[in-house]
């Protein structure tokens, strides 16, 4: 992360994000109209443009074919888990769910432009202050009002832990809460997962997590899929973000339940293609059968 910016892997989720709402054809998987704005971009152009540098930066690693495919593929697979956290917020608040926690926040919108969603909840968004600094910059400047219900609560891993982070931020274990965590965990030794998901684990019955993690192979998978996850550690880690774990879905199974979560879940490509494109999987240039997304219960 450079000073006073959020980290590049955040504006590339961003704009991917963007890209879906402006071109993408219906049915859409996610509506993010802010994802521009906080991607700090100021005409429909940058955002091509941008994704321009990236489909550029793939090509490099294979051919632009194969390019253009898995930046869909990234598109898609940050939209998706994105609508999955909107699904659990609306069936959390039927449940009494009382608190929605963004870890990793980085440039979320959900805040934002999901209110009825989050109506009644308290939200928290944490992060590195740096990155809630330019988020809100960038907000202010665009004329986004941050919502009464929002809280942004600082996180610098290097001087404070995640539980001491939460308290001082106003975060109650005693209340029922939807946690998301995307983009995170494959940027974190398997030490500090596990401490996450052990302060998460402690929370109120029938909290729950939503979280995106990255395998280290596919049983089922075409070895172009086997190719992209290892383009995009290269790109990650020329972005000086590189991957540092794992999973199987047996390995991260067993860290929920040593967490002490009481069930998970670990939907394919191909459920949330018939939840969101009407059982099209060939638009989402994934195996139907792969899994990059849990669900996990308290």
């Amino acid at each position: 992360m450079e000073d006073g910016k959020p980290s590049q892997t955040a504006l590339m989720v961003a704009m991917l994000r963007a890209r879906h709402y402006l071109d993408e054809p219906e049915p859409k998987i996610l509506r993010d109209s802010l994802a521009k704005i906080l991607g700090g971009a100021e005409t429909d152009q940058d955002v091509s443009a941008y994704l321009g540098r990236i489909h550029q930066a793939f090509s490099a690693l294979s051919d632009s074919d194969t390019a253009t495919k898995f930046v869909q593929q990234l598109e898609h697979s940050v939209c998706i888990r994105a609508r999955l956290v909107e699904e659990e917020l609306a069936a959390g608040k039927m449940a009494g769910v009382t608190q929605h926690v963004i870890l990793g926040a980085g440039l979320d919108s959900t805040a934002y432009r999901a209110t009825d969603l989050v109506d009644g909840i308290k939200v928290f968004e944490v992060d590195h202050p740096a990155s809630q600094k330019w988020k809100r910059e960038n907000l202010t400047a665009a004329g986004v009002e941050i919502p009464g219900n929002l809280s942004f609560v600082p996180f610098d891993f290097e001087n404070t832990t995640l539980a001491e982070a939460l308290d001082a931020g106003g975060v109650s274990k005693a209340e029922k809460t939807v946690f998301s965590w995307l983009g995170v965990q494959m940027y974190l030794t398997d030490e500090a997962v596990k401490a996450t998901l052990g302060v998460l684990g402690g929370f109120a019955p029938c909290s729950s997590l939503i979280m995106d993690f990255i395998m280290p192979d596919y049983d089922t998978a075409t070895a172009s899929e086997e190719n992209s996850v290892e383009d995009l550690r290269k790109i990650v880690s020329g972005m000086s973000e590189p991957f540092l774990s794992q999973y199987s879905v047996p390995e991260l199974s067993d860290r929920f339940l040593q967490a002490g979560f009481s069930a998970c879940e670990f939907p394919t490509v191909g459920d949330f293609a018939e939840r969101y494109l009407n059982g099209d999987t060939s638009r989402l240039q994934m195996n139907p059968l792969a899994n990059y997304l849990a669900v996990a219960r308290v």
